[in-house]
């Protein structure tokens, strides 16, 4: 049986790393095509800023292609024993990542969605850690803004409203405990259908 792998997209701050990090705990394998751009960063000797991380994305997929953060991420998938049939990925920004996660098994998409302004609070609010420090989130609004446009330009938009996979939206304005519910419920049904 092909593996199925829910690939969990949107706009910043609208609650992937949320959503990744409870399918985690549900024991499902689970990456984050982010870190392969905030690594570059790291090892380049610059610092997590936005900028930063947005003109080092814009660098690889240049160079590499625009798929390479997800075929950076496959190599670690590819490695996992064919018994994890379920696989969560977080974060591709276009579709050349998505399709590319496609030649690897089934792919799902899990759409998070949530108003702009409450997205932003939620990035003031979050504590930084090593490969996400707090000077990678937006400082103002207006820098969000910017963010929001330019990650919507290299292809988030699409990823976040293309019927070419099948898809299931969380309108994600609630509390943290609703949200779990709602994910909860999806990899359960996943779950089943995959056999495990």
């Amino acid at each position: 049986m092909e593996k199925t792998i829910l690939v969990v997209v949107g706009s910043v701050g609208s609650g992937k790393t949320e959503t990744s990090n409870f399918i985690k705990s549900l024991g499902i394998p689970t990456f984050r095509t982010g870190d392969v751009i905030r690594k570059a960063v790291l090892d380049s000797g610059l610092s997590l800023t936005p900028k930063n991380s947005e003109r080092m994305a814009v660098e690889l997929r240049r160079k590499y292609g625009n798929d390479y953060p997800a075929r950076k991420t496959g190599e670690k998938i590819k490695q996992l024993p064919k018994t994890e049939r379920l696989i969560c990925v977080e974060g591709p920004r276009d579709m050349d990542e998505v399709d590319y996660l496609a030649t690897l098994g089934r792919v799902i998409l899990l759409v998070l969605e949530a108003p702009i302004e409450l997205r932003f609070s939620r990035t003031v609010a979050r504590k930084g850690t090593k490969l996400e420090p707090k000077t990678r989130d937006p400082e103002t609004l207006e820098e969000f803004r910017w963010r929001d446009m330019t990650e919507s330009e290299r292809g988030q938009a699409e990823v976040t409203h293309t019927d070419k996979y099948p898809r299931h939206v969380i309108e994600n304005t609630g509390t943290k405990e609703e949200l779990y519910d709602k994910v909860r419920r999806i990899v359960e049904k996943l779950k089943h259908e995959t056999g495990m």
